[in-house]
């Protein structure tokens, strides 16, 4: 089953919207994929709201500026709005590394700042970029969590729309480097002809597999130093496998391999 809800452009004409820009190439496909429709349909307010997290890759902030004043020479209004945080600094404070099923960091980082800004801004619309593979699963998760239908998600009173559901990420690269002219370094590392990173999240993740922290280590080493540095502080691990992460990043010796979180740790 593949989701697609409105293949179309949508009027959003006299509609204040909002898309929340991640620094990942597919919220930003969903930009370019805006500006391609009708300017009759153009939203009367496109609001872009972004997280910025000092565990980005480095030039995360200057592709969403790029983006920013991309739209700005499109779209006759343009909000930008931007929150700053650290995820490695929330899981300090917590004093733990998060099971990878517990989204604290996206939720305090990202939901939390993004729909107190919907609220305060009085928005109606909110575009998400959930591409073909990936967008059942997740809107359906989303129309869950809000007891709303999956062709009508409605959040917190506002309307959610996955515009790109059908299509692909290579169409999102080709989409953004048409308009934005480039995307992000992390995308351009390759190994066998494939990409090693498939998002341009946090560095590293708490939802990591094996490969992709070894993937850190090797072409983003001083993020991993620091990972490193938490989890040896906390007694925790990161990423879905403890013995994997223990014995490939040399901490079995500390004495907490047998120490993960009794609450939320895998059955």
């Amino acid at each position: 089953m593949e989701l697609d809800l409105f293949p179309e452009h949508k009027d959003y004409s006299g509609k204040k919207v909002l898309l929340g820009l991640s620094g990942g190439i597919n919220s930003m496909a969903v930009l370019c994929w805006l500006g391609e429709g009708p300017k009759e349909f153009y939203p009367s307010e496109l609001h872009l709201f972004y997280t910025h997290l000092t565990e980005h890759s480095e030039d995360t902030f200057r592709f969403v500026a790029d983006g920013v004043r991309w739209a700005r020479n499109v779209f006759p209004s343009v909000r930008f709005a931007m929150s700053r945080g650290s995820a490695i600094e929330i899981f300090r404070k917590g004093k733990i590394i998060p099971h990878p099923l517990n989204s604290l960091c996206s939720i305090k980082l990202k939901i939390e700042p993004s729909e107190r800004y919907m609220s305060e801004h009085g928005i109606t619309e909110n575009v998400v970029g959930y591409v073909k593979g990936e967008a059942v699963r997740r809107a359906s998760r989303m129309a869950k969590r809000t007891n709303s239908e999956l062709t009508n998600v409605v959040s917190n009173g506002v309307n959610v729309s996955f515009p790109i559901s059908n299509y692909t990420d290579d169409w999102c690269f080709s989409k953004v480097e048409k308009y934005i002219g480039w995307y992000p370094a992390i995308y351009k590392i390759k190994e066998r002809g494939k990409r090693v990173f498939k998002h341009n999240n946090c560095l590293p993740c708490k939802n990591m597999e094996d490969k992709d922290l070894q993937a850190v280590e090797k072409y983003y080493p001083k993020y991993m130093d620091k990972a490193l540095a938490l989890s040896d502080d906390l007694k925790s691990y990161w990423g879905r496998d403890a013995d994997f992460f223990y014995t490939t990043f040399g901490r079995s010796d500390l004495g907490y391999e047998n120490q993960p979180c009794k609450v939320c740790e895998f059955d």
